[in-house]
C-alpha cells in the first residue's frame, strides 16, 4: 500500500519558481510581498533558488499568496492529488485483478503526471506499481530502467522503507530474469533496510512479509529446505497478524510447495486448500486457478489422476477466461506431464506443443519452457524414438542452463540416462544417474564438501 511520507526532495528553484509565478499571478511586487519581514533581495534570491525556504517561512508565504501550503511545495492542490490516490487505488485493484497491461498503462500515466516537485509516496507508488506490472508482462528492460531512476532518487541519507522497497522491487527484477542467488541477496539486503529504517507499521510488515515469502522461493530453487521453510513460516505469521486475505493465500501456496518439495505430499495438500479457501473468499477467481494447478499436481503424486485432471482443466479455463497466456500455458505443461505419465503419449505430446507455444518468448518463465520440452523428449523416448528425444533434450538442457534450479537440471540428466540404458550404454547411464543423484544432494551437504 503506498503510505503518505515527505515530498520529493528537489532544488529550492521548484519552490521559487512558483512562489514566483505565484506572486506574479496575484500581481504584486517583490517588495509587497515581504511585507516588511526581510528585503526584496531576499524574495529574489528564494525565487532563484538560492535560498530553501524553512517550514515556517513556506506557510507565511502561502499564506501571504493566498494558496494552500500544499500547492506552494508540491505545485499540486489536494484535488490533484486526491485524484492521484485515487487512480494509485484503482492500478493496485488491476494488479490483484491480474490486469497487468492496463495496471501497467495506468501506473506510467500517473508518473508521467507527477512533476518532480510531487510528495514522494505519490511518485514511488506510481513507479511501484508501474515496475510490478512490467515484470508480470516480462518486459524486465523496461522494468530495469524504471528502477535505476528510482533508485538514484531514494538513495542517500538514513534507510528508508522507501529504499528497501527499491531494492525488493530489483530483487523480483532479478528473479524473473532467473538470477536466483542475485535475487536471495537482495532480498535479504531490503530486510536489512527495513532494519535499518526502524519503522514500525503495517505497511511495513506487509512489504517484510512479502519479502520473506519470496525469498523463501529463492531458497526452494536451490534446495534450501530449512531456510525456505523459515521464511515462509515468517512470512505466514506476519501477513496473519494483520489479517491480509491476499498474502496468507499466497504465503500458503508457498508452504505448500515448500511442504511438497520435502515429500509432506498430504500436508502441502492442506496448505493449498486453505489458500484456495481464502482465495475464494477475497473473490480473486485468478489466483484460484493458480493454486488449482498445484493441488492438481498433488492429487496426482497421490495417484487422484481423474480429480487431478479436472482440476487442470478448471485452472485452464479461469486463465483462458482472463486472457492470461502463461498461467494457460503452467497449466497445460502440468496437463501433459499426467497425460504421460497415464501412457497417453499422443495427448501429452499435443499438450505439450500448446503449452510451448503460449509460453514462446518468455525468458522469465525459461523454467516452465524447459518442463514442457521434457515432456515431449520423454514422450519421444516412451515411444522409442531416441534421435527425436535426444534432440529435444538439448532444448531442455539450453532452457534449464538459464535457471539455477539443480532439481530441474537433475531431471534432464535422468532422463539422458533413460535414454543411453534404451541405448544400452549402461556405463554412461550409470554415470548420469549418479550425476544426478549428487546433484539432488540437500543444500547443507553440498555445503559441507
Amino acid at each position: 500500500m503506498v503510505s503518505r511520507t515527505a515530498s520529493v526532495e528537489q532544488p529550492a528553484a521548484g519552490i521559487g519558481g512558483r512562489v514566483r509565478d505565484l506572486r506574479r499571478a496575484a500581481g504584486m511586487t517583490q517588495v509587497e510581498l515581504t511585507a516588511g519581514r526581510f528585503t526584496k533581495q531576499y524574495v529574489s534570491q528564494i525565487e532563484r533558488g538560492e535560498i530553501v525556504p524553512s517550514e515556517e517561512l513556506i506557510g507565511w508565504l502561502a499564506e501571504r499568496l493566498g494558496v494552500d501550503r500544499l500547492l506552494l511545495e508540491t505545485g499540486f492542490s489536494g484535488s490533484d492529488l486526491d485524484r492521484v490516490e485515487n487512480g494509485l487505488a484503482d492500478g493496485e485493484r488491476r494488479l490483484d485483478d491480474h490486469a497487468y497491461a492496463e495496471a501497467a498503462e495506468l501506473f506510467r500515466g500517473l508518473r508521467e503526471y507527477l512533476t518532480p516537485g510531487a510528495p514522494r509516496w505519490a511518485y514511488h507508488g506510481a513507479v511501484r506499481g508501474e515496475t510490478l506490472a512490467l515484470i508480470r508482462l516480462g518486459r524486465l528492460d523496461e522494468a530495469a530502467e524504471l528502477l535505476d531512476g528510482a533508485r538514484e532518487l531514494a538513495e542517500g541519507g538514513t534507510a528508508t522503507t522507501e529504499q528497501a522497497e527499491i531494492e525488493y522491487l530489483k530483487a523480483l527484477h532479478a528473479y524473473a530474469a532467473a538470477d536466483i542467488s542475485g535475487a536471495r541477496a537482495r532480498f535479504g539486503q531490503a530486510l536489512g533496510l527495513l532494519d535499518d529504517a526502524r519503522e514500525s507499521n503495517e505497511s511495513n510488515d506487509r512489504l517484510r512479509s512479502d519479502i520473506h515469502q519470496w525469498r523463501s522461493r529463492c531458497y526452494r530453487r536451490e534446495r534450501d529446505w530449512d531456510a525456505a521453510r523459515e521464511d515462509i513460516e515468517r512470512a505466514l505469521e506476519l501477513c496473519e497478524a494483520h489479517g491480509d486475505l491476499h498474502r496468507s493465500a499466497e504465503a500458503n501456496l508457498q508452504a505448500s510447495l515448500v511442504a511438497e518439495r520435502q515429500g509432506r505430499w498430504v500436508l502441502a495438500r492442506r496448505y493449498a486448500q486453505t489458500c484456495k479457501d481464502l482465495c475464494e473468499v477475497s473473490g480473486d477467481i485468478v489466483s484460484v486457478g493458480r493454486v488449482l494447478n498445484n493441488l492438481a499436481g498433488l492429487n496426482h503424486l497421490l495417484d487422484n489422476d481423474e480429480i487431478a485432471i479436472e482440476q487442470l482443466r478448471e485452472a485452464f479455463q479461469i486463465f483462458v477466461d482472463a486472457d492470461l497466456e502463461v498461467e494457460a500455458g503452467y497449466v497445460l505443461s502440468s496437463l501433459a506431464e499426467i497425460h504421460r505419465a497415464r501412457g497417453d503419449l499422443d495427448e501429452a505430446e499435443t499438450t505439450a506443443d500448446r503449452a510451448l507455444a503460449l509460453l514462446e518468448g518468455r525468458v522469465d518463465h525459461v523454467q516452465e519452457i524447459g518442463t514442457a520440452q521434457l515432456v515431449l523428449a520423454r514422450t519421444h523416448l516412451d515411444r522409442g524414438d531416441l534421435e527425436r528425444a535426444e534432440e529435444m533434450l538439448g532444448t531442455v538442457d539450453e532452457s534449464y542452463s538459464l535457471t539455477e534450479s539443480v532439481s530441474h537440471r537433475a531431471r534432464s540428466l535422468m532422463a539422458r540416462a533413460d535414454l543411453e540404458l534404451q541405448r544400452a550404454n549402461e556405463a554412461e547411464a550409470a554415470r548420469l544417474y549418479r550425476q544426478a543423484a549428487v546433484a539432488l544432494q540437500p543444500a547443507d551437504t553440498e555445503r559441507s564438501t
